[in-house]
């Protein structure tokens, strides 16, 4: 069945909700199948088998890296934020730290300070005073945005939800795979992830990934490759200074951009949008969004592309839908 057919079903099935969306994945496959072979896309073996080789590597580390947290305050929550501040001080590269809160009294901002105190010592807290919703409060990160790229010396902007722990070979991994996504104009993905007794569990996928049937750019061997994430959600956001120009440039970065795009409507609350939108602009044809996660030997993820949810919400809830696949058996 050609492009044009499946386009003509889609207006029929418009108004059939499921069946649009299905008709909807199979146009983008296609036309993933079409652009490949028109552009002849193809990846460089050497290039991807040596990300493992280069997850410590100096030359792919940012220069600096302003570092934005969103903390909507609960003193139940800091433990994780605790962690986060933990293992953000461990970075070895230049940082530049700011946590973002509500508009806390001076004695929760005490005990605030004292307990991250411990854990990282230079940051700057900041408390946003007329938040009319705290839905919103990740938003204000733009503000974090705009200042940090003026200056030249940040060489990438990272937001964090409060519960995301990211480590240093993540982001490694993230900065010289983009070397190899920027020339399709993609970008690299993380696959968010609970661990329990050991296992690891996807938080975002409540169905197993069928790599025939989804978007993907493959190595000349056709072993290794990169999958479009159909729910490339993971509560986080790296960007190069591109990226980081790409979003403060565009016309379609904000919050009533998933009231004019089905998919993200369906996806994203605003809170969400915040950090996942820069993935749905500038899409090329032929993939669901932007973001791609590698794969080896046509079944397994790395484990440098994954990254922690802390406190395990979803792998604990019976009645949850997410966090019930392990990564190891996501591929199929």
């Amino acid at each position: 069945m050609n492009i044009f057919i499946l386009k003509k079903l889609r207006k029929l099935f418009k108004s059939l909700g499921k069946y649009e969306y299905k008709i909807l994945d199979k146009i983008t496959l296609l036309e993933n199948k079409k652009q490949n072979k028109i552009k002849n896309i193809t990846l460089d073996n050497n290039k991807f088998l040596q990300i493992e080789k280069n997850l410590s590597n100096p030359l792919f580390e940012p220069k600096k890296i302003s570092i934005v947290i969103c903390f909507h305050y609960n003193k139940k929550k800091i433990k994780n934020l605790i962690r986060i501040c933990k293992n953000i001080s461990d970075y070895r590269f230049s940082k530049d730290v700011s946590i973002i809160t509500n508009n806390i009294n001076n004695k929760q901002s005490n005990f605030f300070k004292k307990q991250i105190n411990k854990k990282l010592k230079k940051y700057s807290l900041v408390t946003i005073k007329n938040n009319p919703e705290p839905n919103l409060l990740p938003w204000y990160c733009l503000n974090f945005m705009k200042k940090k790229y003026k200056n030249k010396s940040f060489s990438h902007f990272l937001y964090l939800e409060d519960d995301i722990l990211i480590n240093s070979r993540n982001i490694n991994y993230w900065i010289y795979c983009r070397k190899i996504l920027k020339s399709y104009n993609l970008i690299p993905a993380f696959l968010r992830c609970e661990i329990v007794n050991k296992n690891l569990f996807s938080v975002d996928n409540q169905k197993k990934i069928k790599i025939k049937n989804t978007p993907k750019i493959l190595s000349s061997t056709k072993k290794y490759g990169f999958l479009n994430m159909r729910y490339p959600y993971h509560g986080a956001c790296l960007m190069d200074r591109d990226l980081m120009n790409e979003y403060l440039k565009s016309k379609l970065v904000g919050i009533d951009y998933g009231i004019h795009h089905k998919i993200m409507k369906t996806l994203y609350p605003v809170k969400e949008l915040a950090n996942i939108i820069i993935g749905y602009i500038n899409v090329p044809k032929g993939y669901y969004n932007r973001f791609f996660i590698p794969f080896i030997d046509f079944k397994k993820i790395p484990i440098y592309c994954t990254i922690k949810h802390l406190g395990n919400k979803y792998s604990k809830d019976k009645n949850s839908y997410f966090g019930k696949i392990k990564v190891e058996n996501l591929l199929n």
